[in-house]
């Protein structure tokens, strides 16, 4: 009896972890967002592009992310437009990286980083 329940709480132990990781995994994974466009620029602002990029570079528990994210120019809302963004790490690590358009629907747009650059 004592050996079944040791046997249940280690696949449950081992099924919680497993969906952890793909959680995780699938979190961190993801690197796209969307923004609405300015209607005057016909662009995303560069803060905000660089806001939710420091969103998707944090862990929402430890505090491992980046203190701050620039970005080059506003994201034009024209698919394949491009731009530049730097995240600045607390010990003084600079991480380049570049943010695409891939997808343009009325006045929103959804973008893609790839990841930082060491």
């Amino acid at each position: 009896m004592r050996y079944l329940r040791a046997a249940g709480l280690l696949l449950a132990g081992t099924a919680l972890l497993a969906g952890g990781v793909a959680a995780g995994e699938r979190w961190l994974g993801e690197r796209d967002a969307t923004s609405e466009v300015n209607g005057v620029t016909d662009a995303v602002p560069r803060d905000e592009v660089a806001r939710s990029i420091s969103g998707h570079l944090s862990l929402p528990v430890i505090l491992r992310g980046p203190r701050s994210v620039d970005c080059a120019r506003d994201l034009r809302a024209v698919e394949g437009a491009r731009t530049h963004c730097t995240a600045h790490y607390l010990r003084g690590t600079d991480r380049d990286m570049t943010v695409r358009v891939v997808r343009v629907q009325g006045d929103e747009i959804t973008y893609v980083h790839d990841a930082p650059h060491r």
